[in-house]
């Protein structure tokens, strides 16, 4: 093709380039299942959307909570988001936030130590473990600063667990004056 061809081609409109086509779209279809699987076979992914540069296309990386990662192109900044949308992960712009340290510390062969639940404190307020009452965490503070009323059959703090006193006894029925 000379260029006068290429001229005439150009200015119908036919550049003579090829867009888009069976197999475009199938690479893409592919490229968005190996993303999604990627995604619901790991914990924690987050996605950073990779700007198009003059060498690479736009691009989506997602990263693992534990470093490990996977980047495919994507069609555009708006695919990037919906696919992200769409599987329920959070997308950054890569460009904003940069990448993060987890990601190097994978490629170093560096790997977090996992928590197990055996090592982790009992929750605040969960008294079920030891004395298997399974009624939920205590109450919240009164307004006012005055402490949550004990609940049946419990003392309050610092209320010792006396007998009733005679009634006839000076001061036990002001508090604060007399007494003991």
């Amino acid at each position: 093709m000379g260029f006068s061809d290429k001229l005439r081609a150009w200015l119908r409109g036919d550049s003579g380039r090829r867009t888009g086509g069976a197999g475009t779209d199938d690479a893409s279809r592919d490229a968005t299942r190996q993303l999604e699987e990627f995604a619901r076979s790991r914990i924690g992914v987050e996605a950073f959307l990779e700007p198009k540069t003059a060498i690479y296309s736009t691009t989506v990386l997602l990263v693992a909570d534990d470093g490990e990662y996977l980047r495919r192109p994507v069609k555009d900044r708006d695919a990037a988001r919906d696919f992200a949308k769409r599987i329920n992960i959070p997308i950054y712009d890569a460009r904003q936030v940069g990448y993060p340290k987890r990601m190097r510390d994978y490629d170093q062969g560096k790997r977090p130590r996992r928590v197990e639940l055996s090592e982790l404190p009992p929750w605040p307020g969960d008294d079920s473990q030891t004395t298997g009452d399974a009624d939920g965490p205590p109450p919240p503070p009164k307004p006012g600063g005055e402490p949550a009323a004990p609940a049946e059959g419990e003392a309050g703090p610092g209320v010792e667990d006396h007998e009733e006193s005679d009634p006839g006894v000076e001061g036990d029925d002001e508090p604060g004056r007399g007494g003991r």
